[in-house]
C-alpha cells in the first residue's frame, strides 16, 4: 500500500459530481487531498490518481481520457455508473485498467484510490445490470459492443476472443435477456441503460442496421 497523503484530481463533465466527490473525500484528509487540474489536457504534475467520470466518454470522442492515460504520470481510476457498462467498456478499450462504481461508499472509494496509486488490482464488484439480468461481465461487454453497432469480427478482435467463442457469449446473453435477434438485443440494451450508437460514428444508420441483420442471421445459424 502506498504511504503518505495522496493527491487526487477529479475529471467530470458534471460540476455536481465533482463537488460531491470532493465533499466525500474531504472526510479523509490523513489519506488523500483533492486537487484541481488546470485543464483536462494538463500534464497533472504531482497528481497521484485521476478519477475520471465515464460520462465524459458519452459527450466526447475519448481523446481527453487517452491524454490522461498516456501523457500524465498519474494512475487513472474510472468512476462508472452501474447502469452504463457500455461506457466502462469504451474506457477499457482506450487503455484504462481499473474502475470503481459510483455506488460505492466513501471508505470503499478511498481504498480503491489507494490501490490504484499502488498499482494493485481492484476486486471489481459485479455490475448491477449484470446481476439483475444474470449476465456475466463478459456478456455485458458483448451486449455493449453490439449496441454500438460493431460486427462480430470487430467485437471478437476487441475482446481478444475467437468468433466462435464470441457467438457462444452472444447466445448465452440472448437467452438470459430473452431475445432471439440482434435488433431485439439492441432494443433491450438501450432500454436498460446502454448508450445508443455514437452520433459521430463513421457508419450510417443504414449500414449499421444492415450489418446487424447479417450478424443476427449468422449467429442464429451457428446455433
Amino acid at each position: 500500500m502506498r504511504q503518505g497523503v495522496l493527491r487526487v484530481a477529479v475529471v467530470s463533465p458534471q460540476e455536481v459530481v465533482m463537488r460531491g466527490l470532493t465533499t466525500m473525500l474531504a472526510d479523509y484528509p490523513d489519506r488523500l487531498v483533492v486537487t484541481a487540474l488546470p485543464s483536462v489536457r494538463s500534464k497533472a504534475p504531482g497528481v497521484d490518481v485521476i478519477l475520471y467520470d465515464t460520462l465524459g466518454l458519452h459527450l466526447s470522442d475519448g481523446s481527453d481520457l487517452v491524454h490522461l492515460l498516456q501523457e500524465t504520470d498519474a494512475n487513472v481510476l474510472i468512476f462508472s455508473r452501474d447502469m452504463r457498462p457500455d461506457l466502462r467498456v469504451k474506457a477499457y478499450s482506450l487503455g484504462a485498467k481499473a474502475w470503481v462504481s459510483m455506488s460505492v461508499h466513501a471508505g470503499e472509494l478511498v481504498r480503491a484510490i489507494e490501490m490504484t496509486a499502488s498499482g494493485e488490482p481492484i476486486g471489481e464488484r459485479e455490475d448491477r445490470l449484470g446481476t439483475v439480468a444474470g449476465l456475466t461481465t463478459r456478456e455485458v461487454e458483448v451486449l455493449a459492443l453490439i449496441t454500438q453497432g460493431l460486427s462480430n469480427a470487430d467485437i471478437a478482435e476487441k475482446l481478444v476472443v475467437s468468433v466462435n467463442t464470441l457467438k457462444s457469449h452472444i447466445r448465452q446473453a440472448y437467452r438470459k435477456i430473452q431475445v432471439t435477434t440482434r435488433s431485439q438485443a439492441v432494443s433491450w440494451a438501450i432500454t436498460h441503460g446502454f448508450a445508443p450508437p455514437d452520433e459521430n460514428s463513421v457508419e450510417s444508420g443504414a449500414s449499421v442496421g444492415a450489418r446487424m441483420v447479417t450478424d443476427s442471421v449468422s449467429t442464429e445459424q451457428s446455433g
